[in-house]
């Protein structure tokens, strides 16, 4: 919701919450606390909005499906390099486990807060916290073993 907020489009919102994604797996610190964490990835997130904005890309972004417009009037290279970021996140969350994959969809994809998380998963809200350090450190581990640097 927050990316939502900045940018007013789903499709760009849905690319950057990749990117970002992406960035948080391949630079995360697992042994800071979750304030901290959760601090930085709003820094992340408000960067990233920050970048697209500057790159002028709001200006032109609008959503295929309802312009009736084909793919091919977005730029190629930044369609690619969004498609490509969106598969090494997915790719990822899928090689996590079920429960992970829930909880790091709805902190970081959906932006519900522990407390919705938690009421979503029918757990407390210690263990959504838990699960979310777990997944991630779990999901940096798995993106070092793959060699993929967020390239």
């Amino acid at each position: 919701m927050f990316i939502y907020n900045k940018v007013g489009n789903r499709e760009a919102a849905e690319d950057i919450t990749s990117d970002v994604f992406v960035k948080a797996l391949t630079h995360i610190d697992t042994t800071r606390d979750e304030r901290s964490i959760i601090a930085w990835l709003y820094r992340v997130a408000r960067n990233a909005v920050t970048d697209y904005w500057r790159a002028g890309q709001g200006a032109r972004v609008i959503a295929l499906d309802d312009a009736r417009l084909g793919r091919d009037m977005v730029a190629p290279v930044e369609t690619a390099r969004q498609d490509r970021a969106a598969g090494r996140a997915n790719a990822l969350l899928e090689r996590l486990p079920e429960k992970y994959r829930t909880v790091l969809s709805y902190r970081l994809l959906q932006g519900l807060s522990v407390t919705e998380t938690a009421q979503k998963m029918g757990i407390t809200e210690a263990n959504v916290k838990v699960m979310q350090h777990r997944a991630l450190k779990q999901a940096a581990s798995l993106q070092e073993d793959n060699g993929d640097y967020g390239r």
